[in-house]
């Protein structure tokens, strides 16, 4: 592995801040120097996520004037004062979450709910968010992952590819088991990615024949054209009657959630990955899932454990996310960048600094 060169710091850098839903403006901002635990990052690639997406389309409420973009990777080009970590500058990282490592939650192996997991967060005059849209950011030196060698683009999706770890580790997914994923969009994908590396018997429901052709090439075991049958009973006919271990609800819509939950199996889990835009209650009976023993289970964003996980699963070739990258644009053309990761059916499109 060889480390990149470090060229000279410009006075100020680019930013993509976006105004408003459909607004957005190129601006320049100083240059800062990394502190105690920081480091000073050159964005290479930024994948346009969800959240970005339904904020400039309106679909999801945020504070404006925001900048974007957390699915991030890029050069380390300065660590602050008395670093002793492993990176080195030239590094490519690969940015996620951070932590203080002295919290009960860190101290309990929660650090997902440390709250320092988003001090990567950046505040300009042009607006506030992860940052990813820019050509450099202040990071928490804790939360970059090495990744070598790997293609920036490529090394961009570790953070998505953290959470679908993330959730296969906190629903405890057994080897041989039955587990459905819900949608196969990038993130219902990248499920199918993370299932897999945990020995599961993976099923996709989905009602796009573009989409189910894409989950067949990511590793899905089964696909059910959810438009031509029903997917529950698809579901408990391919498992002797029993229904799911696990459920992966990788679309926010009460339909997912309603079949997620009449799908599930005996002592099974429902995982909620999606957040639903609007938001629509799921109504259970306490007495069934009580006398089933089945879960319920939240996941959102990952911990450190994940983050380190994908970030070798990546690395080292074990898993292939180039397929779900769609498109790149460089940051200029951020809104047409943003045009396009909002029609239907795209998967992910990288913004390159």
């Amino acid at each position: 592995m060889t480390t990149s060169s470090i060229q000279p710091l410009p006075a100020t850098f680019a930013v993509g801040s976006m105004t408003k839903p459909g607004g957005i403006d190129i601006v320049q901002v100083p240059t800062p120097k990394p502190g105690y635990g920081e480091a000073l990052v050159r964005i290479e690639a930024t994948a346009i996520c969800t959240w970005e997406q339904r904020s400039y389309s309106g679909a999801q409420e945020n504070k404006f004037p925001f900048v974007g973009g957390h699915e991030s990777a890029g050069i380390v080009v300065a660590l602050g004062p008395d670093y002793r970590g492993p990176l080195k500058e030239g590094d490519r990282v690969a940015v996620g979450g951070a932590s203080c490592g002295a919290c009960h939650w860190c101290l309990t192996n929660q650090d997902r709910v440390c709250t320092r997991h988003y001090s990567g967060s950046v505040s300009y005059d042009c607006g506030w968010g992860p940052g990813g849209f820019a050509e450099y950011k202040i990071h928490p030196s804790d939360g970059l992952a090495f990744v070598g060698d790997i293609a920036a683009d490529v090394a961009s999706l570790t953070e998505p590819l953290s959470c679908a770890v993330h959730a296969a580790r906190l629903a405890d997914v057994k080897v041989s088991s039955d587990v459905v994923v819900i949608g196969a969009g990038t993130m219902g994908l990248m499920n199918v990615l993370a299932l897999k590396q945990r020995g599961a018997r993976v099923i996709v429901s989905e009602v796009d024949a573009g989409r189910l052709a894409m989950a067949k090439l990511m590793g899905a075991d089964i696909c059910i054209d959810a438009s031509a049958v029903d997917p529950v009973e698809a579901v408990k006919e391919l498992t002797e009657g029993r229904g799911a271990d696990t459920v992966v609800t990788a679309i926010g819509h009460k339909v997912a959630n309603d079949q997620g939950l009449a799908m599930l199996a005996q002592r099974g889990t429902l995982v909620l990955f999606a957040s639903a835009h609007p938001e629509t209650p799921i109504e259970i009976s306490p007495n069934k899932w009580h006398n089933n023993e089945k879960k319920i289970l939240g996941v959102l964003s990952s911990e450190k454990e994940d983050f380190y996980i994908a970030a070798r699963l990546i690395r080292y070739g074990l898993v292939d996310v180039s397929p779900l990258i769609q498109g790149r644009y460089p940051l200029e053309k951020l809104s047409a960048a943003l045009d396009q990761s909002i029609t239907p059916g795209c998967y992910r499109i990288i913004v390159q600094p």
